[in-house]
C-alpha cells in the first residue's frame, strides 16, 4: 500500500508540474502536449511514458521531462524568454482552427492569433532537448521576438562603432577568407572577447589547431555563446552568436576533440584578444 501511495504523489507532482506553468500575458508561447487533459488521461500517459517510452508518441515532453519533472535546462532555458509560456493539453485548445493540426506542437500566441513555429513533424524527429532548443532560438527570432539578454543598438551605431569589416561579419554574418583571419595559427596564453561588445566569450586553453582555416575552440566560456539553426547556402548549420550582443561570430560541429566533442569554428574577425598578463 505504502508503495501505491508513493507512487500516486509523484504522478500528483507530475501533473502540477505540467498545469503550473501558465502565466499572463499579450504575446505567449503555447507547448500542445500530444494527450487529453483529466486524471485518467493524465495517468494513462504517464505510464505510457515511464513504461514505453521507444512508443510514447509525445516527444516533447520526452524531451522536455525527466521522470517526473521538466528537465533543469530546459527549466532554465524558458525562464530567459522574453514572453510567458503556456503549456497545455490538446483537448484545452478551443480555436477551431487547430482542430486539424496535429499534436504535439509548439505555436506563438499573438493577439488570439495562432501561430505555429514548429509542427508535430518536426518535434518528432529531434534526437535530443538541444535540437530543440536551437530550432526554437531560431523560429523566435524569426518572429522578432528578441532574447532578454539581447541590447538594442541601432544599424547606423554599429556602423559607427566597428570597423566595416567587423560590421560585416558581426552584423551582416559575413566569413572570413579561410587561413587569413589574425588568430588562426596564433596560440598565446589570454582571453577572447567579442570585438562588438567586449564580452567573454573563449578561452585559450580550449582552442586547438583544427586545420580548418579558422580560429577553432572546443568550448565557449558557460553562458556566452547563443546557437541557432543556420539553412543559408542550401546548409544545415548551427550559427553562434554572441548572447549578449547578438553579433556573428561563426558555427559549431561536432567533429571536435575531447572532453566536448565541439569546434567552435569562429571567425577572427569577430574576436579581440586579451594576454594573460593582462589579467593580473
Amino acid at each position: 500500500m505504502n508503495y501505491k501511495i508513493f507512487i500516486y504523489t509523484l504522478f500528483l507532482v507530475f501533473i502540477y508540474t505540467i498545469n503550473g506553468d501558465e502565466k499572463n500575458n499579450n504575446s505567449e508561447l503555447v507547448f500542445i502536449y500530444n494527450a487529453n487533459s483529466g486524471i485518467i488521461n493524465s495517468l494513462i500517459d504517464f505510464c505510457h511514458k515511464v513504461i514505453s517510452p521507444e512508443t510514447y508518441e509525445c516527444n516533447l515532453c520526452a524531451l522536455t521531462y525527466g521522470v517526473f519533472a521538466k528537465k533543469e535546462i530546459w527549466l532554465d532555458y524558458i525562464k530567459s524568454l522574453p514572453i510567458n509560456s503556456i503549456f497545455t493539453y490538446k483537448d484545452k485548445i478551443l480555436d477551431k482552427k487547430l482542430d486539424n493540426v496535429i499534436f504535439p506542437a509548439i505555436f506563438l500566441k499573438k493577439n488570439d492569433r495562432f501561430i505555429q513555429i514548429i509542427s508535430s513533424l518536426e518535434l518528432n524527429k529531434f534526437d535530443s532537448l538541444q535540437d530543440l532548443i536551437i530550432v526554437l532560438n531560431s523560429r523566435i527570432k524569426e518572429n522578432g521576438i528578441m532574447k532578454k539578454e539581447e541590447k538594442i543598438i541601432t544599424d547606423e551605431e554599429w556602423k559607427n562603432k566597428l570597423t566595416s569589416s567587423e560590421y560585416h561579419i558581426l552584423r551582416e554574418k559575413g566569413t572570413d577568407r579561410p587561413f587569413t583571419g589574425k588568430y588562426d595559427q596564433f596560440f598565446e596564453d589570454g582571453l577572447y572577447r567579442c570585438a562588438g561588445c567586449d564580452e567573454e566569450l573563449f578561452i585559450s586553453e580550449t582552442k586547438y589547431n583544427s586545420g580548418c582555416g579558422w580560429p577553432a575552440f572546443y568550448e565557449s566560456l558557460p553562458n556566452k555563446v547563443e546557437e541557432s539553426e543556420d539553412n543559408s547556402f542550401g546548409m544545415k548549420r548551427i550559427e553562434i552568436t554572441c548572447k549578449n550582443c547578438g553579433g556573428h561570430l561563426g558555427h559549431v560541429f561536432n567533429d571536435g576533440p575531447k572532453p566536448t566533442g565541439l569546434r567552435y569554428c569562429i571567425n577572427s574577425t569577430s574576436l579581440d584578444f586579451e594576454p594573460e598578463n593582462d589579467n593580473d
